[in-house]
């Protein structure tokens, strides 16, 4: 059976490809919007970090060592025993940044900045830093 088409195939080429295009366009808005959430230092949800994953695998595995690292920066400060310790922890991942953006700033490394003071401020307005002791040493019992 012979089909004959009154249009060539060149065309329907085209409106595939510019389907594409559309498509592609209209998923920079919510990249963008996500590549903010992570500059900023937020958490991404588990729905956003799917669409990383099928839209943007390279942003998709620095999202998923941000979330390592902020991870394990979150655990170390529920070991703090005092509100100086969390605080010099922070000062010195910090520092640690800062010492690699010397050699070469990048936006995965302000990531990671951004991400270390997100958490800290979160862990500052938490029930556990509040009952941390104010100052790093032990109190003393005065002799009399």
């Amino acid at each position: 059976m012979n089909i004959k088409s009154a249009q060539p195939a060149s065309i329907y080429f085209k409106a595939i490809q510019q389907c594409k295009d559309a498509r592609a366009t209209a998923d920079q808005p919510r990249l963008a919007l996500i590549r903010n959430l992570l500059m900023t230092g937020k958490k991404l949800r588990a729905d956003e970090m799917d669409y990383l994953q099928r839209h943007d695998p390279h942003l998709h595995d620095q999202a998923m060592s941000l979330s390592t690292e902020r991870q394990a920066y979150e655990d170390a400060l529920q070991h703090s025993r005092s509100k100086a310790d969390a605080n010099h922890f922070n000062t010195f991942n910090l520092m640690r940044i800062a010492g690699q953006l010397k050699h070469g700033g990048s936006e995965e490394l302000l990531m990671r900045a951004n991400a270390i003071q997100e958490a800290h401020r979160e862990f500052v307005r938490s029930s556990k830093y509040a009952s941390l002791r104010s100052d790093g040493f032990e109190p003393r019992k005065l002799r009399r």
